[in-house]
């Protein structure tokens, strides 16, 4: 075999091997990512209806690690009761809007959701838009997808969409 042809053969090997590990990745995203990206639209949508017992049911009972967007340090290992739930809608009233929602399968019973999200944040008398980009993590615990954790970040309005009220209604 000539230097060419083993060149060929190994470039037709890579790509034969990359292919088959994005098939495997779409293969093992696919079911549970896809009713990973539904938990993250009910649960923000449980949140918006200011529902702390379908959003809490979607916590694990484990807990849950979470990184908040307001550039604090990582909170500890926090497990959430509806009552808890119930004074955070006090300053996150309103409704929340998830955008460009994808799912990651890291393992079996993994699954990463990463997704923009939009609303409006309450404080005090005053409202404003708030929006951030959400690392979410979902594990398969008995047969359930339940949160594990989440990481929000920041995500600046410079010359994007800017929340708005009317951005919630329904058409």
């Amino acid at each position: 075999m000539n230097k060419f042809m083993r060149v060929t053969w190994l470039a037709a090997v890579l790509v034969l091997l990359s292919v088959s590990e994005l098939r495997a990745q779409e293969e093992s995203s696919g079911a549970g990512g896809k009713v990973c990206i539904k938990q993250v639209q009910d649960y923000w949508a449980a949140f918006s209806r200011m529902d702390a017992d379908a959003a809490v049911a979607m916590h694990s009972p484990k807990g849950v690690y979470a990184t908040n967007s307001d550039g604090s340090f990582h909170k500890p290992l926090k497990v959430t009761s509806a009552e808890q739930m119930k004074e955070n809608f006090l300053n996150y009233s309103g409704l929340w809007k998830v955008y460009y929602p994808e799912a990651i399968a890291l393992s079996k019973d993994v699954i990463l959701t990463r997704y923009y999200l939009e609303g409006l944040y309450k404080a005090g008398a005053s409202t404003t838009p708030y929006r951030t980009r959400v690392t979410h993590t979902w594990v398969n615990e008995n047969g359930k997808w339940l949160t594990r954790s989440w990481h929000f970040s920041p995500a600046a309005y410079g010359g994007v969409h800017v929340t708005q009220s009317s951005d919630f209604k329904k058409q």
